[in-house]
Order: structure tokens, then sequence, then C-alpha cells
């Protein structure tokens, strides 16, 4: 009686411990399918912290189960390609982002990122080419002293929303460097920085500028103020010696045509009286500006005698006694004898 009791006992324990490894054993697939399904669904939401948890998750669920642990080590490797990208280390990345697309029975999500990452990351590739090709020759224009035809380059840089992204940031901090040196140059020789060309006249700027920069600066700036220019030396001539004076009004033609080019450049020429229009010619024949640069020139000129004020006291000098015709007079001086302000004030005193 009572070895049947024991045989009936080890039954029951037998069964019982059956029974508790089949329910672990179940648990454990459960657990591991819901993992793997949690980290599908993550890569899929690009949320790789998860999918990597996930993955990890399961690798420990089912130690000797390889499908996990790939997944796991292709999500890592991924991750690491999309960081270096962001950190501009084009060539690991491309490796990275290689090894995932290549990898045997791994996610197929993570394969299909893996091709997109590599399409884009041969599209900024090229961008880069592009931009730094634009920058060299903003660069070479500079170094020609040719700065508004390099600042020109410039402005069609930066009006490019992509260049914005981390991914030129280090060629967008050489260009905004290069426009800063252009500037202050720009300032030293002529006392302001001129207004850029309208978009028609940057696209041509910056087309010439790829075959001949040291000659284009001069040439463009001269076409631009033709039409001003040709104005201006039909102005009336001294009936004594039949010599041009340049001082002497406008005839009512020739206001007449300015007026209409301004229209045509997108300045409201009525707002401005006849005299005004004569300044406007004058002003760009003498800077070598187009007439629309002429017009901009004049707006600003309140806020340039202020700004020459304020660089003329850096300078040492008390700015409060020099009238406004008298900064209007030094900044002329530093434009036509390419001095600094604090050299044109003292060149007059």
């Amino acid at each position: 009686m009572k070895r049947w009791m024991w045989i009936v006992f080890a039954v029951i324990i037998a069964v019982g411990v059956g029974s508790y490894s089949y329910t672990r054993y179940r648990l454990q697939e459960e657990s591991y399918a819901d993992e793997m399904r949690t980290g599908e669904r993550a890569l899929k939401n690009h949320d790789y912290s998860l999918a990597e948890t996930s993955f990890t998750h399961a690798s420990r669920t089912r130690a000797s189960n390889a499908t996990a642990q790939r997944y796991l080590t292709q999500t890592q490797t991924y991750v690491d390609g999309t960081q270096a990208m962001n950190n501009r280390k084009f060539s690991a990345a491309k490796q990275d982002f290689t090894t995932v697309k290549t990898t045997k029975h791994g996610s197929t999500t993570l394969i299909q990122q893996a091709r997109e990452q590599l399409t884009l990351l041969q599209k900024i590739q090229d961008k880069r080419k592009t931009y730094q090709q634009q920058y060299q020759q903003a660069l070479t224009l500079n170094k020609a002293n040719e700065f508004t035809d390099s600042n020109v380059v410039i402005a069609t840089l930066l009006k490019d929303k992509t260049f914005k992204q981390r991914y030129y940031q280090d060629i967008r901090k050489n260009v905004l460097t290069l426009r800063k040196q252009n500037n202050a140059s720009l300032k030293t020789l002529t006392g302001s920085v001129p207004a850029l060309p309208n978009t028609a006249q940057s696209i041509a700027g910056t087309s010439g500028a790829q075959s001949s920069p040291s000659q284009n600066g001069q040439t463009k700036q001269n076409s631009q103020a033709s039409s001003s220019s040709s104005s201006t030396t039909a102005s009336v001539t001294n009936g004594t010696s039949g010599t041009t004076s340049p001082s002497a009004s406008s005839s009512s033609n020739q206001i007449q045509a300015t007026r209409a080019e301004l229209n045509e450049q997108g300045v409201d020429a009525s707002q401005y009286s006849d005299a005004e229009i004569q300044a406007i010619i004058q002003r760009a024949a003498a800077q070598h500006l187009s007439l629309a640069q002429a017009v901009k020139t004049m707006n600003q000129s309140s806020d340039q005698i202020q700004a020459t004020r304020d660089e003329l006291s850096q300078a040492g000098f008390d700015a409060s006694q020099y009238t406004d015709a008298q900064i209007e007079a030094i900044l002329q001086q530093a434009s036509s004898q390419h001095m600094s302000i604090a050299q044109a004030a003292k060149s007059l005193q």
C-alpha cells in the first residue's frame, strides 16, 4: 500500500514538473514573440532606442536564438550610421548603412531604411560638392578684391533652404565668415556695404564669375550702371567749352527715362522729385551702381551717417563736431580715395 502511494505521489510530481516546464516554456515563447513584435514596430516608427531594448530582452529570453541578436546588432549599426552622418562622417556612415543593408536574414524594415539612407547620403555628398564649388567661387572673387560679386554668390547660397541643414554647417560657417570679410572690406573702401543686385542680376553675376572672376566684378557693376552712366554723359554741356558739366541738371527726357528704368527695376519712381532723380543718376554714375542700388543707398544715407559717426567716435574723433554734410563728404572721400573713414576725416581737416 505504501509502495502504491509513492508511485502515485511520483506521478503527481512528474506531471506537475512537466506542466510547470511547459508553462514556463510557453511564457518564454510568448514573451520572446512580444518583444520581437515590439522591436519591429519600433523600427517602423524610427524609435531605435525602444527597438534596441526590445531586441535585447528578446535575446535574453531565448539566449540560443540568433535572430534577436542579429536584429539587435543590425539596429545598433544603423544607429551608429545615423550618428556618423549627422556628424558629417560620411565614409563611416556609408559603411554602417551598407552593413545593415547586406545583413542576411536581417530585419527587412532596417534593410529598406538603410537603402533610403544610402540614397540620401549620395544626395548630400552631391550637394556638398556643389556648395563647396560655390564657396570656392566666392572665395576666388574675394581674393580678386571683387567683394560685391563675392557677396552675390554668397547670397545665392544662403537663399537655399537646404543649405541650412546640419550636413552643410561646416561649409555654411565658412561662407558666413567670408561674407563678414567682404562686408568689412567694402566698408573700409566705400564707407558702407552696397546693396546687392536684384535676382536676375545676381544670376548673371554668378554665372559670369565662374569664367573670369578677376574681370567680372567691375564689368558687371559697369553694365548695371550703363543706363545711368549714359544719362550722365548726356548731361547739359557747357556752351563755351563744349565739355560736359557733372553738376548740370538732367534734361526732362533723361529724368523720364530714369523714372521708366526705376519702375522696370521694381522701384516706385513717382515718389521721387526731379531733383531727387537727378541725385540718383549722379550717385549711380559716381559709385558704379545700378539705379535701383543708388536709390537704396540714398534711402540708407541717414543710417550710414549715424554709422559713420559711431565709427569716427570709435577712432577717437569728436563726431558731434561734424555736420551731416561733412559726414557725407567724408564718406565720398573714403569711397573715391579708397580710404578708411578715419583716414578720410583726417584728409579733410
